[in-house]
């Protein structure tokens, strides 16, 4: 059995996406959504999904990108599976998020993904994250001195309903599954954009060849840190929410309960808190912020500190309230 098969049986086996589940097809027109789509069409008599298939047009490439809609929907057609589709301004997003074009994109395809999904009645989104991306996000986390959060790579599965069943597949795999059925893909121009901070990393590696980190190594560590990652999230989840109390403004914690908690530990609950008042598309804490608060709390004294002059974190005795800052609230719209 081909790999994109049995990384779908498994998702299937493994309860990712449990069998008679009705499944979000987040197919962009790439080779890895066409192995998504293919291939959960293959495993249906064993898994007994059912498949919507979704496209979100970003509003940029022009007629490229109209092209790989019409893509979409005539293989959905073909095929005989419903198809969802939005259309949204990135660049127009970037501009008003002062986000990266990238990160502009990703925020509004997620959005896009779970409002297709909430009408379709679906309760998984699958995207085609692969191998290749597991990696080219550990080297851009390290590059930039990520945490483990980012390190240990895209997450399995998410809160939302995303769900990635495709991460043990190598790019080489996939192109292999479509050769062998003929299947056709579209190729994305901005892949060779070197603006776009992935491109620079594909574009590195290639360069090093075979004085690149070898991928099994690569991949072995990034399989330690999401154990790692695993059992933090397991940590926080049994020591750390218990002491948290969520008000309609702010969260409230138990700051004596945090000074106990591993630096690790600590640090990913710094990031929790900050999360539900940061800006769309944008990460709750920069590293230094982070490391300047965890030793704040592990001091034991009182302090107020504003993260990026949006989330203001203060502590008063035993409590440490987190809560968007006055400048935050005075942007915020109305």
């Amino acid at each position: 059995m081909d790999r994109v098969a049995s990384a779908l049986l498994s998702a299937a086996d493994r309860g990712l996406i449990p069998r008679g589940e009705s499944v979000l097809l987040a197919v962009s027109g790439g080779a890895d959504s066409m192995a998504l789509l293919y291939g959960s069409l293959e495993t249906v008599a064993a898994t007994a999904w059912r498949l919507t298939v979704a496209h979100v047009h970003h509003g940029w490439r022009g007629r490229s990108a109209d092209r790989d809609l019409s893509f979409v929907r005539d293989h959905a057609r073909r095929l005989g599976l419903p198809c969802f589709w939005r259309r949204c301004d990135a660049r127009r997003a970037a501009s008003e998020l002062r986000l990266s074009p990238e990160a502009a994109a990703r925020h509004l395809r997620y959005a896009c993904l779970c409002e297709m999904a909430a009408e379709a009645g679906a309760s998984r989104i699958a995207t085609a994250h692969q191998q290749d991306d597991v990696i080219e996000s550990y080297l851009l986390a390290r590059e930039r001195n990520g945490g483990i959060a980012a390190l240990a790579g895209p997450r399995e599965s998410r809160e939302d309903g995303v769900v990635r069943p495709m991460l043990s597949v190598s790019r080489t795999e996939i192109l292999d599954f479509l050769a062998a059925r003929g299947v056709g893909f579209r190729r994305d121009a901005s892949n060779g954009d070197l603006r776009l901070a992935r491109n620079r990393i594909r574009r590195r590696q290639r360069e090093l060849g075979p004085d690149s980190d070898p991928p099994s190594e690569l991949l072995g560590d990034v399989a330690r840190l999401a154990d790692r990652r695993r059992w933090l999230d397991e940590e926080y989840a049994a020591r750390v929410v218990p002491a948290l109390h969520v008000l309609p403004g702010s969260t409230l914690a138990e700051a004596f309960r945090l000074e106990r908690c591993s630096e690790e530990l600590l640090r990913l609950s710094l990031e929790r808190l900050a999360e539900r008042f940061a800006r769309p598309g944008r990460p709750p804490l920069t590293g230094r912020e982070r490391e300047r608060l965890r030793g704040l709390v592990a001091g034991g004294g009182d302090f107020r500190f504003e993260a990026g002059r949006r989330i203001r974190f203060e502590r008063r005795g035993g409590i440490l309230s987190v809560r968007p800052s006055d400048s935050a609230r005075r942007l915020a719209p109305v």
